[in-house]
């Protein structure tokens, strides 16, 4: 029994350890995707700006991550061709949004039809809410008129939970501030639940899973799908 238990062990062991480089190439995997535009042009064009979650890290092809996810789903809603651009970057905090993404999105020479980002799961780590807060501030003054912002995601417990909801209210008040749309992802992942943490994460515990993605995709769709005018397309902002 012993030595069956053992096997066990080790077999689960080597299975998760083979998650865990898996989810580590991903990143490399999920930069060479979004390196150019995806989609169609001709139509609606979407940019996200964010972190790792935004680039896909985490489910097990770009096309699941919640960022395709929302272009397949706008392109249904709507009927027009999307074509994306995604400025996000792993490992990514808000400090990289205000300081190269956001001079990225200006410098496509072109307006979004839909902008949405999510950041703040990386400042989390070493968290200091005086610096976050006035990046998010600052921050919401760049993005464009009608952008998606999401707050931050949920931690489940601890220090790093603490600091997760002062950084969700600090994004979520500073959206409403500049009038850009707040998108409740931390609340949304709460009501998750704790079997969200087998049932809707990669190996590394940290970034979403397919499942995952989904979720997140679902708690920014249900903030998009109402903006969307009677023409099927976005509305105007």
């Amino acid at each position: 029994m012993l030595v069956l238990l053992l096997a066990i062990a080790v077999a689960t062991a080597s299975t998760w350890a083979v998650k865990l480089t898996l989810v580590g190439r991903s990143v490399s995997r999920a930069a060479d995707f979004w390196a150019t535009p995806q989609g169609d042009p001709g139509g609606l064009f979407y940019v996200a700006l964010g972190d790792s979650v935004a680039q896909s890290v985490g489910a097990s092809r770009p096309e699941r991550g919640y960022v395709a996810l929302l272009a397949q789903r706008l392109r249904k809603a709507t009927g027009q061709p999307v074509e994306v651009v995604n400025l996000s970057r792993s490992g990514a905090v808000i400090a990289d949004v205000l300081d190269r993404q956001i001079p990225a999105l200006l410098a496509l020479g072109r307006t979004p039809d839909l902008v949405t980002v999510a950041i703040g799961g990386n400042d989390v780590r070493s968290y200091d809410s005086a610096a976050f807060a006035a990046e998010a501030r600052q921050m919401m003054l760049g993005l464009p008129a009608g952008t998606f912002v999401a707050d931050a995601p949920y931690f489940m417990h601890g220090r790093w939970e603490e600091h997760a909801e002062q950084a969700a209210r600090a994004l979520t008040d500073g959206a409403r501030a500049q009038g850009l749309h707040a998108v409740p992802l931390h609340e949304a992942l709460r009501e998750e639940g704790w079997k969200a943490m087998l049932t809707q994460f990669a190996a590394d515990w940290f970034h979403p899973n397919d499942r995952g993605h989904r979720v997140w995709a679902d708690v920014f769709w249900t903030q998009i799908e109402p903006t969307l005018s009677p023409r099927g397309s976005v509305a105007e902002r």
